[in-house]
């Protein structure tokens, strides 16, 4: 689903280390670390030629290295340092003369990105040694100053310190607010000196144990990003380590992730899995710190090399898992969650379902909701021909069974964070929902096109739909949502999809060379793209709801549009189909009334809408006091503010099935939670509440006859 960014990629930056002189600290208070020797191999010289090759010759998007040089060049000064606190603009200046450093890579000439590599360890292990030492003497955290974060898209504007005075005065304040920061998590100001001391002692050991290897991966994680944020070359560690469809599985948790700048931020939650059912992470939330055990110490594994994280949270089924998460949500702040590592099983990942009822002015609709988590697929079984194999379509098509044989007025079905999965599955589900036809066409890099089509006549469930999407709904889900929209099948309610319409293929770069050669890796590429029967492609744009609701994230904090160098959206041939016809303008534009006048009206909506946007705020702030009591009074009222509005739910919305469910699930979890502020707090799920109730409109506008009947 989402962007897998490479193992190494940026793992050795830390983003609150500032210019000085080495002399200024003592070998008493600063660890010594020797660097590794740099050597350039031929190995690399032969990954990098077959890796660019294939990229130029085989991508979906089509452009040569001539074009692309001087952004490489300037987007591996930003990858090794994202935020511009380590080079001086005196080696911004000097490295301009490396400007056509991938031509000459290109020819077997790696000496530029070593060169450039080479300042900025220089420049690293200073800037870290300071950093120590100016933990070793007090913080005034009384003063009135502030500190302000540049948005994620603005940083390659940022200035570059004109020299170390003023990185240093930056520097000052970062280091402020890391020690607020985590003073306000609940740590002491002894707990707060020791995690920070044990970060930047850690980033000077990691720093020094840096390989010409990891240089390599990030000058080649750098050079694939730019053709898309899908491509990456996988090195020989991570093409070893990790299944074919490098999905980075962490063994134990469920969770999918990778490096952004210095940290370590989940970029999905496996259905099924303890991360997924815990409801206590999301995506892009970032890792700070592990630890073993209900009592093991905290490990702060900011800078981080990927498969070293890994290897933190890996463990033995029914072991702990401690860890200090800084969540996407900013309003939330800064916690520690417990995890029990666990394996992922497949009936955990399946097709979930409840009935909910609606009533209105006395009319009384049953609606069957059916929760998906992805697109999934037993293809072990289905090889073997097992009879009971688990799929995503044979369980929604006995789902749906179960709906008709209860007598439901209609089905929702629920796609949210759902990140996709199986194709094939994706499309032989849409069948269920319509008679046979084309469900997506797949345009491929040679400019050749498919389509993939529901060749099966008649359909599972012929009745009344809709599909609840969000900003995490991606890849397979936007096929079957857009597909649903396509057909007028059924009513899309909720926010803007991922956009993630793309397909990759994975090469070992060793099929081109003799069999003695080393591992040279292999690389990750984009070769086809997802367009839906209208033509439109799903990718950038995603898929636009039929009807909105309050969206936690906007396209440029989360999605496809908020991905550098991220493929465009594209349109080609629309294909024929069949469509249902019933979803109308005049029937959108009334449930569309219906449903503003209700959030205008009803108090919890009122409220959730208030709070939706109080979050999207809070998210968007850049600038922070570098007060502790100024930070600590504000963390309170944000909390005050949350129990209220959560309490306030609770009382005001009343609970579907699905949410006694979930509120069984948190009771259980809590129940083995001995920290009260790692407890979860039950709320009602509120886009699934509205959701029900514009379906309800929708079922009256089907059939008013059951109104006046109620009447």
């Amino acid at each position: 689903m989402m962007k897998r960014l490479p193992i190494i990629f940026l793992a050795i930056l830390l983003s609150a280390c500032v210019h000085s002189n080495a002399g200024q600290t003592t070998a008493d208070t600063v660890p010594d670390y020797a660097p590794e020797p740099l050597i350039i191999s031929n190995e690399h010289k032969k990954a990098f030629r077959l890796g660019t090759n294939l990229l130029v010759n085989h991508h979906y998007r089509k452009q040569k290295l001539s074009a692309i040089a001087g952004d490489i060049h300037l987007d591996y000064l930003q990858a090794l340092d994202p935020s511009h606190i380590y080079f001086l603009q005196s080696d911004i200046d000097e490295f301009k003369h490396y400007g056509d450093a991938l031509l000459q890579a290109n020819k077997g000439d790696l000496s530029a990105l070593l060169a450039i590599y080479q300042r900025y360890s220089e420049r690293a292990n200073a800037l870290n040694r300071w950093s120590l030492e100016r933990l070793s003497r007090p913080f005034d955290l009384s003063g009135d100053s502030t500190i302000t974060y540049p948005e994620a898209k603005a940083g390659k504007k940022q200035p570059w310190p004109a020299d170390a005075a003023v990185a240093q005065a930056e520097q000052e304040k970062r280091i402020e607010d890391q020690l607020i920061r985590l003073r306000v998590s609940g740590k002491s100001e002894e707990k707060a000196l020791k995690l920070l001391r044990s970060r930047y002692t850690g980033a000077l050991r990691r720093l020094n144990q840096i390989t010409m290897n990891d240089v390599f991966d990030i000058y080649m994680n750098v050079v694939s990003s730019r053709f898309d944020p899908h491509s990456n070359y996988l090195s020989p560690r991570t093409n070893e380590d990790f299944n074919i469809n490098m999905r980075l599985s962490l063994e134990g948790i469920g969770a999918i992730l990778a490096s952004e700048e210095d940290r370590v931020t989940i970029r999905e939650l496996v259905p099924g899995g303890p991360a997924y059912k815990s409801g206590k992470l999301s995506v892009k939330d970032q890792i700070i710190g592990i630890a073993q055990g209900n009592d093991g110490e905290f490990v702060d594994v900011t800078g981080w090399r990927l498969d070293k994280v890994v290897d933190l949270i890996r463990g033995k089924k029914g072991t702990l898992v401690r860890l200090l998460i800084d969540p996407v949500d900013a309003a939330k702040g800064m916690r520690e969650i417990t995890l029990e590592r666990d394996e992922v099983k497949l009936e955990e990942q399946a097709a979930q379902s409840t009935i909910e009822e609606v009533s209105e002015d006395g009319v009384i609709r049953r609606i069957g909701v059916i929760k998906l988590p992805s697109f999934y697929m037993d293809f072990e079984g289905a090889q073997q021909e097992k009879s009971d194999y688990r799929s995503t379509s044979r369980d929604v098509e006995r789902l749906l069974k179960e709906f008709r044989d209860a007598k439901v007025d209609g089905v929702v079905v629920d796609l949210r964070g759902n990140g996709g999965g199986s194709l094939y599955e994706a499309v032989k589900t849409v069948g269920l929902f319509i008679d046979k036809g084309p469900v997506v066409i797949v345009s491929d890099a040679k400019g050749g096109v498919r389509s993939e089509t529901d060749d099966d006549e008649g359909t599972a469930y012929d009745g009344p739909l809709a599909v609840l999407i969000d900003r995490y709904a991606a890849s397979a889900s936007e096929i079957f949502a857009a597909a649903i929209q396509d057909y007028g099948r059924g009513l899309i309610i909720g926010s803007n999809s991922f956009g993630k319409g793309t397909v990759q293929t994975i090469v070992n770069l060793n099929d081109f060379v003799v069999n003695n050669t080393p591992n040279l890796g292999a690389m990750k590429f984009t070769i086809s793209m997802f367009h839906r029967v209208n033509g439109s492609s799903t990718q950038f744009r995603g898929v636009s709801p039929d009807i909105r609701l309050p969206a936690l994230f906007s396209a440029d904090e989360v999605g496809e549009q908020a991905e550098e160098y991220a493929l465009p959206w594209k349109s080609i041939t629309a294909v024929k189909i069949k469509p249902a016809g019933r979803i109308t303008d005049s029937t959108l534009g009334t449930l569309r009334q219906l449903h503003e006048t209700r959030m205008l009206g009803k108090p919890e909506l009122r409220r959730y809408q208030e709070y939706v946007d109080k979050v999207l705020e809070k998210n968007r702030q850049r600038t922070w006091p570098l007060n502790l009591q100024t930070r600590k009074n504000e963390h309170a009222d944000w909390k005050k503010y949350q129990d209220d509005y959560e309490a306030a739910q609770r009382k005001d919305v009343p609970l579907l099935n699905a949410d006694k469910k979930s509120q069984k699930e948190i009771e259980e979890r809590n129940a083995v939670v001995e920290d009260e502020d790692e407890k979860e707090s039950f709320v009602p799920d509120v886009a699934l509440f509205e959701t029900l109730h514009i379906f309800f409109d929708y079922l009256q506008l089907l059939n008013p006859q059951a109104a006046a009947d109620a009447a």
